[in-house]
């Protein structure tokens, strides 16, 4: 990693000082009844936002209900993994994943080398299983149909898929691949494409990206690795068309690439700068084809128009204003609403179809390690 960008994961963080589930439970009295007076007893949720603790003694999920506004009031005590965290952020991106339908979630047990996954019933989790992640430090995990993978960090880090079974994750044998072989290689996120065929891992450390084709059965190749087009590739997302999007954290910039079946990528537009400071987490608008970016020392927003080929143009280099450090963000199911984790709070924007963001919610209290941001 070069000077330029120094959010590295093991460095990133504030100290792991945790919320107790006792503080919690207070503050899940006090806003669940401000809840009921702010959005009526007969107004249901429509959704649900999550995120993940990263807490050293026992990991858990946080669970907000969503309303049809877009505000989110706290779901209840927040549900074990059965895991450990790290208890310092991961800065990485997917360390929570839905499933396509929403009906399941998993979450990366970074301290105990272990991933759980979670049935979802209405904005209740229930745990049906936690397996070993055939690596250390898992830190990303990503879904596509019965298929999980998760991106261990530790070493020189690794993927390792699973098939999804009556919520039993069960290791595919053979899936476990290494990352490029380089040393230090900081890798950000695993992903699926739409296709479910081609697996995607970013390299922060090395500025490479690797691909990996997916086979029948869910076996990953062997990596291909290919150079990025700009510096410390880190978060990336997906076009419906498979146009893959991707974040430039030390060179403050995105980069869209067209990927074959057999992982090659090419470049549409490289290295857009966004102005910003440290763009990380990156996530698509596939309703109004823009991009969003998060600068992380920077507290600010950014956002790109993609056209239909992939053409990356500069929207707005301040679509919003943060705290600091900005982090992970989510669309909820239908792309109304765009959420942000920033510092120790969740802030809410409701997304227009021009791709202007407007400010609608902020729930404070996220402890300084969490890590992963999910929506429904």
């Amino acid at each position: 990693m070069n000077g330029q960008f120094s959010l590295n994961k093991r460095k990133l963080g504030v100290s792991g000082v945790m919320v107790s589930i006792i503080s919690f439970a207070a503050v899940v009295a006090i806003l669940a009844s401000a809840s009921a007076s702010s959005f009526g007893a007969s107004n249901a949720p429509v959704g649900v936002v999550y995120i993940l603790d990263n807490s050293a003694s026992a990991n858990h999920v946080w669970v907000y209900a969503r309303y049809s506004n877009g505000q989110l009031s706290p779901s209840g005590t927040p549900y074990a993994t059965g895991g450990t965290g790290t208890g310092s952020a991961l800065a990485s991106q997917g360390a929570l994943a839905l499933s396509q339908n929403g009906k399941w979630l998993f979450a990366v047990d970074a301290g105990s080398n272990q991933i759980t996954a979670f049935k979802v019933s209405g904005t209740a989790l229930v745990r049906e299983s936690i397996t070993g992640s055939h690596g250390t430090d898992p830190i990303s995990v990503t879904v596509w149909g019965n298929w999980v993978y998760v991106l261990n960090a530790g070493g020189s880090g690794n993927i390792a898929g699973f098939s999804l079974s009556s919520g039993v994750l069960n290791y595919i044998p053979g899936s476990n691949r290494p990352l490029s072989g380089v040393s230090s290689p900081s890798p950000e996120q695993v992903g699926f494409n739409p296709q479910g065929n081609v697996l995607v891992v970013t390299e922060k450390g090395t500025n490479l990206i690797d691909t990996y084709v997916v086979s029948s059965s869910g076996v990953a190749s062997a990596p291909k690795t290919q150079t990025s087009a700009g510096a410390g590739p880190y978060g990336f997302a997906f076009t419906s068309k498979g146009l893959l999007i991707v974040s430039e954290a030390a060179s403050d910039s995105s980069s869209t690439y067209a990927v074959s079946s057999n992982g090659n990528l090419r470049t549409i537009s490289g290295a857009i700068p966004d102005f910003g400071n440290a763009p990380c987490w990156l996530v698509y608008d596939g309703s109004n084809h823009f991009a969003y970016t998060a600068n992380a020392h920077g507290g600010t927003i950014s956002s790109y128009s993609v056209s239909r080929t992939g053409g990356l143009t500069l929207f707005s280099s301040v679509a919003a204003h943060t705290a600091v450090p900005t982090l992970d963000m989510a669309f909820s199911h239908n792309n109304a609403f765009l959420y942000i984790r920033a510092n120790t709070t969740i802030v809410g924007y409701q997304v227009h179809s021009d791709g202007s963001i407007s400010w609608i919610t902020t729930v404070s209290g996220i402890p300084s390690s969490s890590a992963g941001l999910e929506a429904w």
